[in-house]
């Protein structure tokens, strides 16, 4: 076992990870609001900090609780305690199909919701998550599970109202629109009057 461990976080480099160095504090430039404490991240381990194995764990175990991709190895980049770790290894990744529901009536035409199909289950379901306005408040939920893609979107509505789940328009005819005023703007010729062209 490691007597000194370093914590690794995922960070935006070409190693995709950046070591512990030291806490730093983040302010918003207003005096009178408490800066925000955030880990300094190094590329290289040399200018890491080694840490006791238990103080390793409770730290990463803190900053995953504010919400960071963190993780503990050793000198040599072997990856421990985690308890995912052996978990991960007899996972396998399944695509669960997704849906876009439209809802009518009611003044939200054409909005609806992403429901998902699990093949383990054989059930379509919605997590709260997949809906933009539960996210911030109501991200705790249970999932709600039914037969068909419409069912679960009945439970939607029953369970947690319009107000809560608020519909929202589907992306891919977003896209779509976007994508039709990209030619539409292509084609277009200043000065050049429509029946001109």
């Amino acid at each position: 076992m490691a007597d000194r461990v370093f914590l690794v976080f995922a960070a935006r480099s070409l190693s995709g990870k950046g070591y512990f160095r030291r806490l730093r504090e983040l302010g918003n430039g207003d005096r009178n609001s408490v800066p925000r404490t955030v880990p300094e991240l190094d590329d290289d381990i040399s200018q890491a900090i080694a840490f006791s194995p238990e103080l390793a764990v409770t730290s990463r175990d803190l900053f995953r609780n504010q919400g960071l991709d963190v993780w503990i190895e050793d000198g040599a980049g072997n990856r421990l305690f985690d308890r995912e770790q052996t978990e991960s290894a007899t996972e396998r990744f399944v695509n669960h199909e997704v849906r876009f529901v439209r809802l009518a009536g009611g003044g939200v035409d054409g909005k609806g919701y992403h429901v998902r199909f699990s093949p383990e289950r054989h059930q379509w379901y919605c997590r709260a998550i997949d809906i933009p306005s539960m996210v911030a408040e109501h991200r705790d939920r249970e999932t709600l599970w039914a037969d068909t893609p419409e069912s679960v979107v009945t439970k939607i509505l029953e369970l947690w109202s319009i107000t809560i789940a608020i519909p929202f328009d589907d992306p891919e005819a977003i896209a779509e629109k976007e994508r039709q005023q990209v030619i539409k703007n292509k084609n277009y010729i200043p000065g050049l009057r429509p029946a001109d062209r």
